[in-house]
């Protein structure tokens, strides 16, 4: 999942990532030119096990409340085989939309949870098993 600004082309700009496959990672790319390494490392982990997407997103939740991030969005990228979020994670997300927070999905596979997605307010697919889906994604992306 990622945490960005909405202002997330300045050079100033930042980005959380959060790993939840099977624990909870995280990893600040405040400054991005010092923290490649990091990355590659934290790209080149294993993501695969049990999805429980709900302390990732409240991760993310808390982190819309400190200073760096009240202006970011939310992307989730998963296979969205989970259960639905719980009322209290839903209602905080309709409060932080409420403050301009804008929610993505990108769904990696063919098979999700409709009851889940619907929490967010763009819902993207790149569908493994079709040689087309990447073309498709990136067309929905320069659309948005």
């Amino acid at each position: 999942m990622l945490c960005y600004p909405k202002n997330c082309y300045t050079r100033q700009s930042q980005v959380f990532l959060i790993s939840y496959s099977t624990q909870l990672m995280t990893l600040n790319l405040t400054d991005f030119k010092t923290s490649i390494d990091k990355l590659i490392e934290f790209l080149s982990m294993s993501f695969n096990g049990g999805t429980d997407a709900t302390p990732a997103m409240q991760e993310a939740l808390n982190l819309l409340e400190t200073e760096d991030f009240r202006k970011a969005d939310i992307i989730m990228l998963s296979d969205f085989i989970m259960p639905d979020f719980e009322l209290p994670i839903q209602l905080q997300i309709l409060k932080a939309k409420e403050k301009k927070t804008q929610f993505h999905s990108l769904v990696i596979g063919t098979i999700r949870n409709p009851t889940t997605i619907k929490d967010f307010d763009n819902n993207w697919l790149y569908d493994t098993n079709n040689p087309n889906s990447m073309l498709t994604l990136v067309k929905n992306l320069k659309t948005f």
